[in-house]
């Protein structure tokens, strides 16, 4: 006499396909769990706009002292400019109009802020 799962194989397939599953979100679970939250808190990005002369001055704070990337877009996520930006000088980007942008900072290949900023 045969064992059920032996004849019925759909159930055997089904039970195996079940397990992979969930030892995939097992995984992925503990992976996550494992990995450090990224830096957001701390960088600090400070901008200043210079309405007569169309200047944003951007100036950043940061524990690591590195050199990033800031990427500034239009609200429609069109690239308007790419600058790098350090801790130790102040970086200013000129012909910048009135208008809502985001931003997003980049050390390497790690975002560590993005918002949005309002220019008056």
């Amino acid at each position: 006499m045969k064992n059920n799962l032996q004849s019925n194989t759909l159930l055997l397939k089904m039970i195996l396909l079940v397990t992979c599953f969930m030892l995939t979100i097992l995984y992925n679970q503990s992976k996550a769990a494992t990995k450090l939250p990224a830096a957001v808190s701390k960088v600090a990005v400070n901008f200043k706009h210079d309405v007569k002369k169309k200047q944003l001055k951007i100036s950043l704070r940061s524990h690591s002292g590195a050199t990033m990337k800031l990427f500034l877009f239009s609200p429609d996520g069109v690239l308007i400019q790419s600058v790098a930006v350090s801790t130790q000088k102040t970086t200013t980007i000129s012909d910048v109009k009135k208008g809502l942008y985001f931003f997003e900072c980049f050390d390497n290949d790690t975002r560590m802020k993005s918002g949005s900023l309002r220019l008056n």
